[in-house]
């Protein structure tokens, strides 16, 4: 017969009885597969706000709401001759292939729908604490040329933002890079650190470049270059679903409160 738990430890679990699962929760890394299920609301939203926004302009080009780092839209435009229609179907196929392969390796992989909710709380807190600490100089700064667009346009421009510019700054160029330099005998400290600067600087200056490019200031590089950090730090430690979704909550909560 074993001895029963000691007081105080039979006082902690009744006043903090989550403490447990939130040690579990944050113990874990969600898996590639993983981190696609949870960011594909991101990508539905954006491309059904791209197909429902199109606008053809009267020399012949196309305009939607997209953000910077956004390759692929205006090239899938251009193949469907701006039709409305075949653009929407195949954001479907790809949409259904996304879902299928979800489905298929499910049993494989962590991948279950009760994860989205405690990644969601997770990523807003992020996106809250990050305003606060650095939106001292939110002023300074202006994300291009959507902000005279109106919320809906906005929260469309977030999700494409949130999930394109961690894909290619976090994932694609800082875990890419990282990996790379580590394979060359770098320590993981110095490959993840020094790409962390690189990629900052390089996530604030596209906010520059292009049609919806903003005009250059030292104090909105400045903050993007500080915004880039933290999303570098958040996808080291927390992957890239929570990334994403923090990347978008941060944007949509900068355009609520710009409204104001």
């Amino acid at each position: 017969m074993t001895d029963p738990p000691p007081n105080n430890t039979v006082r902690v679990s009744r006043i903090f009885p989550t403490v447990r699962p939130l040690r579990a929760y944050f113990a874990h890394r969600s898996d590639p597969l993983t981190n696609l299920f949870l960011v594909l609301p991101l990508f539905i939203v954006y491309h059904v706000g791209v197909v429902s926004q199109i606008e053809v302009l009267p020399d012949g080009r196309y305009q939607w709401v997209g953000n910077g780092v956004d390759f692929l839209t205006g090239t899938a435009l251009s193949l469907a001759h701006g039709n409305v229609l075949v653009y929407a179907a195949g954001a479907v196929v790809v949409t259904l292939v996304l879902t299928a392969l979800i489905l298929v390796a499910r049993r494989r992989s962590g991948v279950h729908p009760r994860l989205f909710l405690p990644l969601l709380a997770e990523s807003a807190v992020y996106a809250v604490l990050t305003a606060g600490i650095i939106g001292y100089v939110i002023d300074a700064v202006g994300l291009g040329a959507l902000d005279g667009k109106s919320f809906v346009s906005q929260v469309i421009s977030s999700s494409g933002a949130g999930l394109h510019e961690e894909l290619v700054f976090r994932m694609g160029l800082l875990h890419g890079g990282a990996y790379l330099l580590e394979r060359r005998g770098a320590r993981p400290w110095m490959a993840w650190g020094s790409l962390g600067l690189v990629t900052s600087l390089l996530f604030s200056a596209v906010h520059y470049v292009g049609p919806l490019g903003d005009n250059f200031s030292l104090a909105s590089f400045g903050f993007r270059f500080l915004l880039g950090v933290v999303f570098a730090a958040i996808y080291r430690f927390r992957g890239f679903a929570v990334a994403a979704w923090t990347h978008t909550l941060y944007d949509v909560l900068y355009f609520v409160l710009k409204a104001f």
